[in-house]
């Protein structure tokens, strides 16, 4: 397919809409972490005092991830995502005056990093389950990529740039625009009305609508057996990449500097490979899907074995190129595979699993360093994360799921959307919530 009829989706206005929204707030999220980081350490420098505040941004989305998913399926997808992005647009704003006035304590600005993360939570089942009702069902891969393009794109540069701003202005500015950017997604999502989705029928229960949801998930091998796969690959992948990695470059000469270069060069893996995949649409979505996660394996192994700069910055980057080609396989995959009306419930399974052993990978992972070394735990976790995915290929439903065929009539669930229509109700993992979270909502950033 030619690049003109990949990007022939722009054509679609509701859907240009909603990539403004995302780039907008990515723009904000992309800078947000360095600002925190140094808005934190600037009224308590003791580490704890950081952890408790990303720990208070994580643990409500664990906790709502499910509900975030039946809500997402009851009401409204559009009015569900305009006020997450409020509260946590509020919540910003929050943490941003605290700072500016001298008010900010560790409590303080964790609580409002959980109201930001519990946002992000309830919104983010809703997002995921948009697309299929904004664009036809034939362009879902374009749409994927198109939505993660802005982010990974923005990730190259903005934390270079908020560092940057933090320094120049201060911290509480930066948050100050990440607040506003929260804001102005919210209003541009407001004006985005598409055709409502089917609604529980008359005396429906919440637990009814969640068994559903559960009974979608658990009969399809492919998306369990999947999750499953991802629980052990993502808990290994942050908690050997995103922890040991800077630990190995401290403890030599490359430094802190080079940690920038070896994330850089991720992001811009990431940006190539939502480039391939314009262009690339395999027929297997879910082996395409397994195979582009493999090279994820690759940076630990260089980490491991003496890290080299340009080697490690490469292997970086051809994680990043898989990284990126794996959630577009199967984020489509899913909008292509399931009904619109359980997208919600069903996504929010697939999170929830792939986050669960995050918190548990991160303490199995520094323990087992301290006393063993970084090099043994890394080597470990690149053959976990290889076999772990590896073994999926055996698994005979992966093989099984398809791409929609280009002639295929097949449109959205709903009716074609429209943007300031009247009468309407709606308006957005290995998705691997190393999303680093693929047709995400706003990163969940406090």
């Amino acid at each position: 397919m030619n690049l003109r009829a990949s990007l022939s989706v722009l054509g679609n206005r509701p859907f240009r809409l909603l990539l403004l929204a995302r780039l907008i707030s990515v723009s904000g999220s992309a800078m947000a972490p360095v600002a925190l980081a140094f808005a934190v350490l600037g009224f308590n420098a003791r580490p704890e005092a950081l952890a408790t505040v990303l720990a208070g941004n994580t643990l409500p989305q664990l906790v709502l991830l499910l509900v975030g998913g039946v809500v997402a399926d009851r009401f409204s997808r559009r009015g569900l995502i305009v006020f997450g992005n409020l509260a946590a647009g509020l919540a910003q704003a929050g943490v941003a005056l605290l700072i500016a006035t001298g008010a900010a304590n560790t409590t303080r600005v964790a609580l409002l990093a959980a109201v930001t993360g519990g946002a992000n939570a309830l919104m983010t089942p809703a997002m995921n389950s948009l697309l299929p009702q904004l664009v036809d069902a034939r362009q879902l891969q374009e749409a994927n990529v198109l939505v993660r393009l802005p982010t990974n794109v923005v990730k190259i540069a903005a934390p270079a740039l908020g560092g940057a701003l933090v320094a120049l202005i201060g911290p509480q500015w930066v948050l100050s625009w990440d607040a506003a950017s929260f804001a102005l997604a919210a209003l541009l999502c407001a004006f985005l009305t598409i055709a409502g989705t089917a609604k529980p029928g008359p005396g429906a229960s919440v637990l009814h609508d969640f068994r559903t949801g559960w009974r979608e998930f658990a009969q399809r091998s492919w998306l369990w057996s999947y999750t499953l796969s991802g629980t052990v690959v993502v808990a290994l992948w942050l908690g050997s990449y995103q922890l040991l990695g800077p630990v190995v470059l401290d403890r030599t000469d490359l430094g802190a500097a080079a940690w920038g270069t070896v994330q850089g060069s991720f992001a811009v893996g990431l940006v190539l490979g939502g480039l391939i995949a314009l262009r690339w649409k395999p027929d297997r979505l879910m082996i395409a899907c397994v195979a582009t996660g493999l090279p994820l394996a690759l940076p630990l192994v260089i980490l491991a074995t003496g890290p080299h700069l340009v080697a490690l910055a490469a292997s970086a980057a051809v994680a990043g190129i898989g990284l990126d080609l794996s959630i577009a396989y199967w984020n489509t995959a899913l909008q292509q595979q399931l009904p619109t009306d359980v997208l919600g419930r069903v996504t929010s399974f697939s999170s929830i699993g792939e986050l669960m052993a995050v918190p548990l990978g991160y303490v199995i992972v520094g323990l087992t360093a301290t006393s063993t070394g970084t090099a043994p735990v890394l080597l470990t976790s690149a053959v976990l994360i290889f076999l772990a995915s590896i073994v999926l290929f055996a698994v005979p439903s992966q093989w099984t799921i398809r791409r929609l065929p280009t002639e295929a009539t097949a449109q959205p669930a709903t009716a074609q959307p429209r943007l300031g229509s009247q009468g309407s109700q709606e308006a957005p993992g290995r998705s691997r919530s190393l999303r680093l979270k693929a047709s995400d909502a706003k990163d969940p950033q406090p």
